[in-house]
């Protein structure tokens, strides 16, 4: 891996907006380069300082709801969150199981800042998928939790398509299970579209 790539993400975000996407979700957290380029510290961490978090938090200027994987870094020695999950407007979603406990492997917050990451979790145990061959198949990572929950906002985007993506986002952390009790293994917790949808209706 090289920082090329975060190059290369970047130029696709810009074709995506260039295409009016509204909502991307991303299954990559940049830490380690091979040599002879310089890996990222922890440090690096503050959203303000690696190419991709800047560019995300560019695009989620610009009205895409940028959301991104946690990361699976949760039981090894690195342990928190990565690039361009660090990005304060970055929608970065953790991992639960099926019975919504956090999982292990799911990285954690904060920022090295101090900001609450991530922002909420979805099912990224035993989350059923299809392979390429057609199939169902169970499997484990953030990079199953973060498609679950843009795919939801996708559909709750479009019922109210006069929200911006920010809206959005304080909406469903707002609403989600533990909002009033957020830590930085699950955020502001499960999201609840229903929730929030019959609470932007004025319906109690």
């Amino acid at each position: 891996e090289t920082p090329q790539e975060e190059d290369n993400w970047i130029a696709a975000m810009e074709w995506a907006d260039s295409l009016g996407v509204d909502v991307t979700s991303t299954s990559l957290g940049y830490l380690d380069w091979d040599p002879p380029f310089t890996s990222y510290s922890w440090e690096d961490m503050d959203g303000n300082t690696t190419v991709i978090t800047k560019a995300a938090d560019r695009a989620a200027a610009v009205g895409i709801l940028v959301c991104n994987s946690a990361g699976n870094e949760g039981d090894g020695s690195w342990y928190y969150i990565g690039a361009p999950a660090d990005g304060d407007s970055v929608f970065t979603i953790g991992a639960v199981d099926i019975n919504g406990n956090s999982v292990s492997f799911s990285s954690h917050g904060p920022t090295f800042d101090g900001r609450l990451k991530p922002n909420i979790v979805g099912q990224g145990a035993g989350t059923g998928v299809v392979t390429s061959n057609g199939t169902v198949a169970y499997g484990n990572g953030t990079s199953y939790s973060s498609p679950l929950i843009a795919g939801a906002c996708a559909s709750f985007m479009s019922a109210f398509p006069e929200l911006s993506n920010m809206e959005v986002m304080d909406i469903i952390q707002s609403t989600a299970s533990q909002a009033d009790n957020t830590d930085n293994s699950m955020g502001y917790g499960i999201p609840n579209f229903a929730k929030a949808h019959l609470e932007l209706k004025g319906i109690d």
